[in-house]
């Protein structure tokens, strides 16, 4: 920070002290000896002095003796200032005169101060170094003098700027001359106050190039008093008020010229005083977050000049040499390397605000062509924005390149700051130039602009990971960055030159060649370029998710396939290669941008099937809703089957996102949305394969074995859910089936239900109960051989209750008959097989299930 600890410069002290307390007498203790013996312990507290406590102020003393002498010493400046100003608007006096009033008023008090100053008898009363009265005299003479010499010149004309010029270098130079004689920070006020100056005295015509000679003066003595006293309040006051100056200077319309000189001659003595005299050795990396804060400050003054006059080309070049002297100072003095990304962020800024096409458009068509323009055909604004753009680049990668390379190695703070800046800062610039031009359409010309550095950046990435120590942890920084700029270059030339689904392809062939490379060069930040990359594609399918382009017709089907089967599998292998090195977020991301992919990929192709390759069909249908809840009972089943073999949150999660999808599905997409039975929609298929079988008995088997996967401990509710929801999708598969069956009408909903059919509804649901009866028999599952009994109850119910009064004939007496040797037969089945002889009364009910799994519904 500004006034760090560099021999032999004294850094800037926390607080300013007048004089240094008395030090005690130290007494030598043998090295062997682990404490004083008794009798020097009490010898040197004997002859040790001890410094007075300074008694407390109190209220009526700091209004008194502080507060009356500060606001006193004001009060003159300010009455010597007003007292001009009272004269100018009356018409008093002549120029001349107030001119020679105010300069004996202010010689006047600097006189006072130091007569006093040199009394012994005022001496001996202000003993308040902070309320110095000589001080606060001087002070206000000060302020009086700057006021009188920037009237004479800026508002009378008395003198010229040459003249003026050498009186405030003068008042300046005799301004830290007190100060030093004072000693009281209250001196430096004379300086300061000197800023406010400029708002007092006002004129109908003010002149800014005075303006600007006389805060450059003003801010020049302040930084050499701030450094010569260590007084660390006023170079931070002086900062804030020069950057502010010049931004109103420029906002008020101050010339490029002008504006761009006064910010470079400011960000000049910033560098002497600020960074040059206090790092002298310029060996230590310690940040010196003051003077990087002061030099960002001036940086965005030169950004602000160029915006404010529309890129006139003295603001232009200001701001590029402001910018090359970033650079110069950062290389030179690690303790502000982090000028190095201020430099970047100056660079980006400029050309964001730069409005490049809007003034390529207002040029005039010419026909001259030059060897340059022969090649390159380009607007003079685009070519110069080109050229500032690529200049600014350049100077970012040498500059770092020359710290990185040079002895002694760089410290952590000035590496990482130098490869920061040298791997962000031109990819970011590339970025907003490609706004900035072409309004983000595909541009084959900035395309290969970034992959020239990602080209570059690959280099670079080889020749560091060269030169990396074993044991060095500071040697992988820049390695690291720079293949994290090779990444992020090549995502940009896929951006710039690609659209749709082919960027979403290039992208994720990014993020798997990422993968391979940290296979055989083990780069920690490669993996978090594949991270970066999924969270970019997933970002891409969310801003549009049909990045395919071709949303009907013959081709969306292979289209579909390349825009979202290629990214999973990318993806899919990526988190395998990463996976082989460490399991960290990278993989994560990997493994969850695979498994987006892939269930995008199969909810379009369906929908692609369904509609025939219309994609934009505003509709749905029941095939298309029963396969997509059979693809999320599959994607359940099949990510808990991996959250076994590969541990990982991403399929644990994802597993019951899909579970909770299908069943969602299920319960309103099948069971209202499209049920036949309650949107008269036609059945298409055949008498077995139709639209049933897939929208209710595919998802009813899935469910069933979705349901025997144990979800998360606190999410138990789930598999009584799916358990349940595969029982309802079974038993609709069944009746519908057999109504699709009976039915004469497209309409579900319109036929009577006759006695066969009725008939055919018992038989069924009982075939049904019996084959759950069956399968929770086998594999000893209670809750298949519940839900038998539920149907089974069902069924008996509708029997008794329906079947008694609605059937005749025959058809009544079957169904009894057929209901009762159902019923004795699980009767028997029941004894037999699994209350029997055969098993002990010790023997559990159920066989434990496989990792994983449970045995309730």
């Amino acid at each position: 920070m500004f006034g760090a600890a560099v021999s032999p410069i004294a850094p800037f002290p926390i607080a300013d002290i007048e004089t240094p307390a008395p030090e005690a007498d130290i007494v030598a203790v043998p090295p062997e000896a682990e404490e004083p013996p008794p009798e020097l312990i009490a010898a040197s507290q004997e002859t040790a002095p001890t410094a007075p406590k300074r008694p407390k102020e109190s209220f009526e003393q700091k209004l008194g003796a502080r507060w009356a002498v500060w606001v006193g010493g004001l009060a003159l400046a300010l009455g010597a200032i007003f007292l001009v100003r009272f004269s100018i608007e009356a018409g008093l006096l002549g120029p001349g005169v107030r001119i020679a009033f105010g300069a004996l008023f202010s010689i006047a008090l600097l006189a006072l101060g130091e007569w006093l100053r040199r009394s012994d008898r005022i001496t001996a009363i202000s003993r308040i170094p902070a309320a110095n009265v000589p001080g606060i005299l001087t002070a206000a003479g000060t302020v009086g003098l700057f006021a009188t010499v920037y009237a004479a010149y800026s508002l009378y004309g008395l003198i010229g700027p040459m003249a003026a010029f050498i009186l405030l270098a003068l008042i300046g130079m005799a301004t830290m001359a007190a100060a030093g004689l004072h000693g009281a920070w209250l001196s430096g006020l004379g300086l300061v106050g000197s800023y406010v100056t400029p708002l007092l005295i006002t004129s109908d015509n003010p002149n800014i190039l005075a303006l600007m000679i006389y805060l450059i003066v003003v801010t020049a003595f302040a930084f050499a008093l701030a450094r010569l006293r260590l007084w660390r309040w006023l170079a931070i006051a002086a900062s804030v008020a020069a950057i502010l100056w010049g931004a109103a200077m420029v906002m008020a319309g101050a010339g490029a010229i002008e504006s761009g000189i006064y910010a470079i001659v400011l960000l000049a003595l910033a560098s002497v005083f600020l960074v040059v005299d206090v790092q002298r050795d310029g060996t230590t990396d310690r940040p010196d977050w003051f003077a990087v804060g002061v030099l960002a400050g001036l940086a965005a003054l030169l950004v602000l000049g160029a915006v404010a006059r529309d890129y006139a080309s003295a603001s232009i070049a200001a701001s590029l040499i402001g910018g090359a002297m970033l650079l110069l100072i950062s290389r030179r003095y690690d303790a502000v390397a982090f000028v190095s990304p201020v430099a970047a962020i100056e660079l980006i800024a400029l050309l964001f605000f730069w409005p490049a096409a809007a003034q390529a458009a207002r040029e005039p068509v010419t026909y001259i062509v030059d060897a340059l323009s022969t090649y390159f055909p380009l607007p003079d604004a685009i070519r110069m924005f080109g050229i500032v753009g690529l200049l600014g680049a350049a100077a970012l990668i040498a500059t770092a390149l020359a710290r990185l390379l040079a002895k002694p190695n760089a410290g952590p703070f000035a590496t990482s700051a130098h490869a920061g800046a040298a791997s962000a800062g031109p990819v970011v610039a590339a970025i907003v130039a490609y706004l900035r031009i072409t309004g983000f359409v595909s541009s084959i010309g900035f395309a290969a602009i970034a992959l020239a550095l990602a080209a570059l950046y690959a280099v670079l990435t080889e020749r560091f990971a060269r030169r990396e120590r074993p044991g060095k942890a500071l040697d992988q920084v820049p390695t690291g960055l720079f293949a994290a700029g090779a990444i992020a270059a090549i995502a940009c030339a896929m951006t710039m030159a690609l659209e749709g689904g082919i960027l979403t392809t290039a992208l994720a062939l990014a993020a798997l060649g990422a993968a391979w490379v940290q296979l055989r060069r083990p780069i920690g930040v490669l993996r978090y370029g594949v991270a970066v990359l999924a969270l970019l594609v997933l970002a891409r399918v969310a801003w549009d998710p049909y990045i395919f382009g071709v949303r009907s017709g013959g081709g969306v089907y292979l289209s579909i396939l390349i825009g979202y089967g290629i990214p999973a599998a990318a993806f899919a292998v990526a988190s395998v290669l990463l996976r082989r090195v460490r399991v960290d977020r990278a993989v994560f991301a990997a493994e969850a941008l695979a498994v987006i992919m892939a269930a995008l990929l199969v909810v379009f192709e369906i929908r692609a099937i369904v509609f025939g390759g219309d994609l934009l069909t505003p509709a749905t249908a029941l095939s298309e809703q029963g396969l997509t809840t059979a693809a999320a009972f599959a994607f359940a089943l099949g990510l808990s089957r991996l959250a076994q073999s590969r541990p990982s949150p991403v399929f644990r999660l994802g597993g019951v996102l899909a579970r909770i999808l299908g069943l969602l599905n299920a319960v309103i997409g099948l069971g209202f949305v499209v049920n036949p039975l309650l949107t008269g929609d036609p059945v298409g298929g055949g008498a077995v394969l139709n639209e049933i079988l897939l929208a209710y008995g595919l998802p009813a088997v899935l469910a069933g074995l979705v349901a025997f996967r144990a979800p998360p401990a606190q999410l138990r509710w789930l598999q009584t859910a799916t358990g349940a929801v595969a029982l309802i999708l079974a038993f609709m598969a069944v009746t519908l089936e057999i109504r699709f069956l009976f039915s004469t009408s497209p309409d579900l909903s319109r036929d009577a239900v006759g006695s066969a059919e009725s008939y055919a509804y018992s038989a069924a649901w009982l075939a049904l109960g019996i084959l759950l009866l069956a399968f929770g028999l086998v594999f000893r599952q209670r809750a298949a051989r519940l839900a038998s009994a539920l149907l089974i109850v069902v069924t008996v119910l509708k029997v008794f209750l329906i079947d008694m009064s609605n059937l005749e004939g025959v058809w009544r007496a079957l169904s009894f008959m057929g209901l009762g040797a159902v019923l004795i037969g699980i009767g028997l089945v029941y004894q037999r097989l699994l209350f029997g002889g055969a098993r002990s009364a010790n023997e559990p009910d159920e066989t434990p299930p496989e990792a994983g799994a449970t045995t309730g519904a």
